[in-house]
């Protein structure tokens, strides 16, 4: 039969093709932002965006052909999985080429999310919880400003995991293995426990489990749809821009959660199930979104939505059946999602003996700090948010809710609408302020929804090209996306560059414990110093940034004074950076005292471990077998 495309599907592709073009070539920056905030824009030479087109491209032709050919859903379900997890790390590889690097640092530094360095630094024993507000502030004041808004959810999530994985080492030891490279020489880290490193691994997945939302995506929509507009929203979810371009944040993890608990409600308002199956299904949905709510007090505008969509639903379908419940049914579903959102935050309360309530308005009061204009930021916190959930999306949500709007005669979900009224609140509310699409992607899967089910709506069973053209529109608005914003960046330094061996001549071979060796050294003495050149082989990964200490001898075997201490290359270059298989040389300046007698010298040299004033000496051994504390290197010769 032959497919043709709509006008509708037509104007939308064409449209998104159009901003496209604006986008990649920054004709309207105001697009970008304004009034106090902007992305900035950054194109990547077509070199480095070659792997994400092939990659979005790969993905679309896939569900193209899953979508209209597979009448089983597992099939796309799993491509909807495998794609929501890979192409956020092409998104990724655009402008990092270590995509592990960049999702650990993404994770781990404070300034970019913060949750797993609050976990690890805040002294939960001291009271942390109990005085919650007050950690917000000293959060904000160290450059930790997301935590500073937010309740401790997520910290504690972190320092759950912290605790447990310290109790396995076999396990945190090789995972903190394989970061610990990244921040060799970030000495903030450095003092993180094991399980503290390993825990990042949980944010580094986030893409991982931010794809599982496809489940409960499907799961929803099945309830509200047919099969084919189900599998259209769940095919859709890994081409939503701010899910692949803020990878790993918490907030592409939020719409898994909201999912399951829109789902649950969906089970509560449904008569034809047995009680007391609606009120537990209505309590978890309410606890799911305290959950969220304890986590990041963004999420609170889900209520709305399920407040929203419940009226409606008695409204505009339950009120008109012959057995109409009492106008009292959805105000006591209300109150069951109510008792559940209560629940975490009355836990929260009874174990740590403070008021809740005081980190709501610590929280609120340090986020409204952030000036926005009013007027201008309407249009641009709407803006943002359509343009990362997708425009030819958001096109066809809109047409749904225009259309339930204005036929109140038609029965059946109202999802559209209620996700309308939300947003019209939320935005005129003026309590947001800025990177809406990014905050406000939980609300997203919805979009998917209603828009499916409208696309099918307006095909009305004729095979159409509509959905394959509305996808391939919304991959490419994905690419020029990726291609042009630098939507995060973080605050860590990649680690330095080896610095390579040093000409020592003569060998050593001496081990210290079970971490250095010194394989060779060389010394001459000039212009009143002693220049010692060391070269060391790394025996693995080593987790301690070691001191060195070096005490001269005199030619008669007195010792000097004091010996010099210091950390490799000035801390630039601690050992914690060191490679096994590599040689790190060093070149280290010794002052002779003054009037040093001529004669034959000796360094005494050990490697400590432990803090400036509170050293433990690495036990030596020499290949002849001798052991020691330390080992003479001589003897050099001071004219």
């Amino acid at each position: 039969m032959h497919r043709t495309i709509s006008r509708l599907a037509l104007i939308i592709t064409a449209g998104a093709l159009l901003l496209g073009l604006i986008l990649a070539l920054d004709l309207i920056p105001f697009l970008r932002g304004g009034y106090g905030w902007q992305w900035p824009y950054e194109p990547e030479d077509l070199a480095h965006v070659l792997p994400l087109i092939a990659g979005v491209a790969v993905y679309a032709v896939g569900a193209v052909l899953l979508a209209g050919r597979s009448r089983r859903a597992g099939p796309m379900l799993a491509w909807a999985i495998l794609g929501a997890a890979i192409l956020p790390l092409l998104v990724i590889h655009v402008r990092h080429d270590d995509v592990l690097y960049e999702l650990f640092a993404r994770t781990a530094a404070p300034f970019t999310t913060g949750q797993h360095q609050a976990g690890a630094v805040v002294e939960w024993d001291a009271g942390a919880l109990r005085d919650w507000p007050d950690v917000m502030q000293e959060l904000d004041e160290v450059g930790n400003h997301h935590v500073a808004l937010s309740p401790p959810g997520l910290p504690l999530v972190y320092a759950g995991l912290d605790a447990a994985l310290d109790d396995m080492p076999a396990l945190a030891d090789p995972l903190r293995d394989e970061l610990m490279p990244y921040q060799c020489h970030n000495y903030a880290l450095l003092d993180y426990s094991s399980g503290e490193w390993a825990s990042a691994w949980f944010g580094i997945l986030m893409p991982l489990w931010a794809a599982l939302a496809v489940l409960p995506l499907y799961g929803v929509a099945r309830r509200l749809a047919e099969p084919v507009p189900a599998r259209w929203a769940a095919l859709w979810w890994p081409l939503v821009p701010a899910l692949l371009l803020f990878a790993p944040t918490w907030n592409t993890l939020y719409p898994l959660l909201s999912l399951g608990a829109f789902w649950l409600l969906l089970i509560g308002l449904d008569r034809s199930i047995t009680p007391p199956v609606p009120a537990v299904a209505l309590v978890t949905s309410g606890a799911l979104v305290g959950l969220l709510t304890f986590a990041n007090l963004s999420t609170i505008p889900l209520l709305g939505l399920l407040g929203f969509y419940t009226l409606l639903h008695y409204a505009l379908n339950e009120r008109r059946e012959p057995d109409a419940p009492p106008w009292t049914r959805p105000v006591i579903a209300g109150l069951w999602v109510g008792l559940g959102l209560a629940l975490p935050w009355l836990l929260y309360g009874a174990a740590s003996e403070a008021n809740p309530l005081t980190i709501v308005r610590a929280a609120m009061d340090n986020h409204l700090d952030l000036e926005r204009a009013y007027w201008p930021w309407l249009w641009l916190h709407s803006w943002e948010w359509a343009l990362f959930c997708g425009l030819p999306l958001i096109a066809l949500w809109l047409i749904a809710a225009v259309r339930r709007a204005t036929g109140w005669r038609w029965r059946g979900p109202v999802l559209a609408l209620a996700l309308l009224g939300t947003l019209i609140v939320l935005v005129l509310s003026g309590t947001a302020r800025g990177e809406t699409g990014r905050v406000w992607l939980f609300f997203a899967p919805f979009v998917l929804i209603a828009a499916a089910a409208e696309l099918h709506a307006q095909l009305a069973g004729r095979p159409r090209l509509d959905w394959s053209a509305i996808t391939l529109a919304q991959a490419g608005l994905v690419v020029v996306l990726a291609a042009t914003l630098n939507v995060i960046q973080t605050d860590y330094d990649p680690p330095p560059d080896p610095p390579g061996d040093v000409p020592a001549g003569r060998p050593a071979g001496v081990t210290f414990g079970d971490a250095l060796t010194l394989a060779a050294w060389d010394a001459v003495a000039e212009d009143g110093a002693i220049t010692l050149r060391l070269d060391w082989e790394p025996s693995h990964q080593l987790a301690e940034p070691y001191w060195f200490s070096a005490l001269l001898i005199d030619p008669s075997g007195a010792p000097m004074d004091e010996a010099i201490v210091w950390q490799p290359f000035d801390t630039h270059y601690p050992t914690t950076c060191w490679q096994a298989g590599t040689r790190v040389g060093e070149t280290v300046s010794i002052p002779l005292p003054e009037g040093a007698a001529p004669g034959e010298w000796w360094i005494s040299l050990a490697v400590l471990d432990g803090e400036s004033g509170s050293y433990t000496r690495l036990a030596s051994a020499a290949p002849d077998g001798v052991t020691d504390t330390q080992v003479g290197l001589g003897p050099v010769l001071v004219p």
